[in-house]
């Protein structure tokens, strides 16, 4: 029997949400923006942005009713950028979420939902640790034990499946974006960790704050990437050490079998993509060449965390 599950992937730029079948196909999909700071108070935010997760999912409903009704029907899956505990259900201090500090979104979104007469339930992961279940379900992935999948967008995320389950413990964990990969940098301004991390340094955030202290006044990364200053080429060249560093880590770490790449920078991943997987070569061999493993883009590409979500249903 076909059975149906509805996904939502929210990010701090954009909430995507699908609806999925059993095969991992999606029969609608729906992207818009989400400004975290609009209402200038983290609370009327969250209300905005559940509320609009609950629109969404209600709208799946009344266009697909025999997909979303009765036992066909397997619930909802949100998956979040965090720090998050799926266990609890809340996120905890959320990055690019400002002043969101402990907010219990699973259960928000289950009540908001329910209020509206969709009788359903909702699971809870990481953004990345979903790509990552999206990647073992109809991706790359399939029928490996162990791998990573590393999202860069708004932030980066990296999502760890170590010997067939997340790595996380108490609801938390996964969080390797947040590596420090400069410390010369942290040396001179301890109290900014975050500019010293690979987040800080290859996440789309990380690249326009940079960008701007080089004197760039656009808004979007699709504005940067179409300068021809050279100037700007130690953006990408930084982004590249900075993740060929992440890989390193994560393979010297776990001994994985293959690191995938997703997330809404993929679309840039010729400015750095390359230059990333030599120098992780580079740096593996020189240690043990035996934790060495492949990095490829994702099967599942930007649309890696809302498929993910979808999949939450089904465990």
């Amino acid at each position: 029997m076909a059975t149906y599950t509805i996904g939502l992937d929210l990010g701090g730029t954009k909430l995507a949400a699908a609806l999925l079948d059993h095969k991992g196909e999606m029969l609608d999909f729906i992207k818009v923006p989400v400004d975290m700071k609009r209402e200038g108070s983290p609370s009327k935010t969250q209300k905005r942005v559940i509320s609009l997760m609950s629109d969404i999912s209600m709208d799946f409903k009344r266009r697909f009713p025999k997909q979303t009704s009765g036992p066909s029907f397997k619930g909802i899956g949100l998956a979040s950028a965090g720090p998050l505990n799926t266990e609890q259900g809340k996120l905890v201090n959320p990055v690019n979420y400002p002043g969101w500090k402990v907010v219990p979104i699973r259960d928000l979104l289950q009540a908001e939902v329910q209020k509206n007469k969709f009788k359903t339930k909702v699971f809870f992961q990481h953004d990345a640790t979903a790509a990552a279940l999206a990647e073992g379900w109809v991706g790359g992935a399939q029928g490996m034990s162990s791998y990573a999948v590393v999202t860069v967008g708004t932030g980066v995320g990296t999502g760890l499946i170590f010997n067939g389950k997340p790595a996380q413990s108490r609801g938390m964990g996964s969080e390797y974006g947040h590596t420090v990969v400069d410390i010369r940098g942290l040396q001179q301004q301890p109290e900014k960790i975050h500019h010293n991390t690979v987040e800080g340094i290859a996440s789309g955030t990380g690249l326009l704050r940079r960008a701007r202290d080089l004197g760039f006044t656009g808004q979007s990364i699709e504005e940067l990437t179409l300068l021809a200053d050279k100037k700007y080429d130690l953006l990408y060249k930084d982004m590249s050490w900075a993740l060929a560093c992440l890989c390193y880590n994560l393979s010297i770490g776990y001994n994985l079998e293959k690191i995938f790449l997703s997330g809404g920078l993929i679309k840039i991943r010729d400015l750095y993509f390359k230059d990333m997987k030599s120098h992780y070569k580079n740096l593996i061999r020189q240690v043990n060449p035996a934790f060495e493993c492949k990095i490829e883009i994702a099967k599942t590409k930007n649309h890696a965390g809302v498929i993910g979500a979808g999949y939450l249903p089904r465990l």
